[in-house]
């Protein structure tokens, strides 16, 4: 007797990557080419076997539309399709303004993109990618859609040029551009009633589309050597979204992305990773965003269960340039946690010695008065301890917010700073009890106790939805880079507290970074990390 087989659910990905754009306006790109090798790689590890690929002068719109076209008539309900793109992102003036969109058009400029010329093969807007989802891919199929480039070009705080890594990927950010008209959708629709509507559809009409973007409308989204000097140049976002597909969390027994532990990664969690990772690698320069349809944040990701993540692998020791060579000679030596660089491209650090101050692969002063090789090791030992923090942030149920200024503003001396720490409402209500832990790692990497530090902070527990002040100051001498470590578990962590009060005032960054893993594995889902950045300095 024959049965017949029951269809499989499936992910298919639509890859797209641009870095050779031929154009005397367009500056070429060095992370695209890498970002869409990955790409490939965690697609196909998540379980995806029908994967379209394209790239440089095989980006059109005309190919673009016809692979999404297709893919959409060898979807079924259950499946999902993974749209993504890295390369440029541009604005310009909307075609017809006044509209919930505002008044520009994001699009993206394809190679060959010459604003004089108005060739529609060269461009693709983003109004071109939620009309074809809605006229091409059956409603049951959900959509994954992810753009690894710019939105516009705000910067909150420069990059310095001796730390030569940082690229925007940004293009014709100073240019009032005019687009030209765009030809109707090629394919006739494949879905029933929607083709008058589908014309018009914007990321909010598409039930199954959840998007995310590398970077806020009003900020540049940035690429460089990552996780450190040496690695391939990478966007911050693609980086990211790797990183919590295949690392384990800190327990170790599934994706770093699956905030709650549950083994289920979901688009709601995956949002909230890739926020924090995205602020944390860009220096706060840079802040994902999500947009999913409501109610749908706990959506389970692709249609298929991925083997578990591979154990991580410690990183090379990071990359160390000294531009005097007196200097550099002092700094020598392979008791060092760090190597010595003849060549500053790229480099993670940057020690001006003449100038006393160190400077990161950001592009950004992060401590000053560095004269002596205790200091330096301070500063270096610092941001390992924070790089290894890093893939274990968790911001879920709580996160630390820098104010008044807006994040990664760079606040000069005398400016006042206020850290608060708020709890995030989720799907379900925290009703077991929370203790905060917070402490500072100043530029120089001296611990310093925050909360609880007095007697009236009692045992640190939080209330329901409380938002607890943690600091209100101002800026002063020395300046650099502080970040302030929230730590939120269901049990008081008596002793992580004790260690805390014994290296007060002491560089001991590092000692902190097991104990809160172990507080974090131990605690199953059900504590939070939290680090706030804060940049000082005229």
């Amino acid at each position: 007797m024959a049965f017949p087989s029951i269809a499989r659910a499936e992910t298919r990905a639509l890859l797209v990557g641009a870095w050779q754009f031929r154009s005397p306006l367009i500056m070429d790109l060095a992370g695209p080419e890498n970002d869409l090798a990955a790409m490939e790689t965690v697609i196909r590890g998540q379980g995806a076997s029908d994967v379209t690929v394209l790239r440089n002068d095989g980006v059109s719109r005309t190919t673009v539309e016809t692979a999404l076209h297709a893919l959409g008539l060898r979807s079924r309900p259950g499946d999902w399709i993974f749209l993504y793109y890295t390369g440029h992102g541009a604005l310009a003036e909307a075609s017809v303004k006044g509209t919930r969109d505002g008044d520009t058009d994001q699009f993206l400029p394809l190679p060959g993109f010459d604003p004089d010329s108005k060739d529609a093969e060269r461009f693709i807007v983003d109004k071109d990618f939620y009309t074809w989802l809605a006229l091409y891919v059956p409603r049951g199929v959900q959509v994954l859609m992810m753009a690894d480039t710019c939105h516009s070009g705000t910067l909150h705080r420069s990059v310095d040029p001796r730390a030569m890594g940082m690229t925007p990927r940004l293009t014709l950010g100073g240019r009032n551009v005019e687009l030209g008209s765009r030809p109707a959708p090629r394919f006739a629709s494949t879905l029933a009633s929607v083709e008058g509507a589908a014309l018009t559809a914007t990321r909010e009409d598409l039930p199954n589309l959840f998007y995310i973007s590398a970077a806020r409308d009003d900020q540049v989204a940035w690429e460089n050597a990552l996780p450190v000097e040496g690695a391939p140049t990478r966007g911050f976002l693609t980086w990211s979204f790797e990183q919590g597909l295949t690392t384990p969390r800190a327990d170790g027994r599934g994706m770093a992305a699956d905030q709650d532990g549950d083994g289920k990664l979901t688009v709601g969690e995956l949002g909230t990773y890739l926020n924090v990772q995205v602020r944390m690698l860009s220096g706060q320069r840079q802040e994902s965003s999500s947009i999913i349809p409501p109610g749908r944040e706990g959506q389970g990701l692709f249609a298929t269960v991925p083997p578990p993540p591979a154990p991580p692998v410690a990183p090379p020791l990071p990359g160390l340039y000294v531009a005097d060579v007196k200097a550099r000679a002092s700094v020598t030596g392979n008791d060092h946690p760090w190597r010595v660089l003849i060549d500053g491209k790229g480099a993670d650090f940057v020690w001006d010695s003449a100038r006393q101050i160190m400077l990161r692969r950001t592009g950004d002063m992060v401590a000053q008065n560095v004269k002596t090789l205790p200091q330096l090791r301070g500063v270096i030992d610092k941001w390992a301890a924070i790089e290894a923090l890093r893939p274990l942030l968790s911001e879920q149920r709580t996160r630390l917010m820098v104010g008044p200024l807006e994040n990664g503003a760079r606040y000069p001396t005398g400016a006042p700073v206020t850290l608060a720490l708020a709890q995030k409402a989720g799907d379900q209500p925290v009703t077991a009890p929370q203790y905060a832990t917070v402490f500072n790692i100043a530029s120089d990497g001296t611990v310093q106790r925050l909360f609880p530090s007095a007697p009236s902070d009692g045992d640190g527990r939080l209330a329901p939805g409380q938002s607890l002040p943690v600091l209100d100051s101002q800026v002063i001498a020395p300046y650099g880079a502080d970040h302030v470590v929230a730590l939120v578990t269901p049990q008081p962590p008596d002793a992580f507290r004790l260690l805390l009060r014994t290296v007060e005032n002491q560089r001991a960054a590092a000692r902190l970074v097991a104990p809160i893993r172990d507080l974090l594995a131990r605690a199953q889902g059900q504590a939070s990390l939290s680090i706030g950045e804060l940049y000082t300095g005229n």
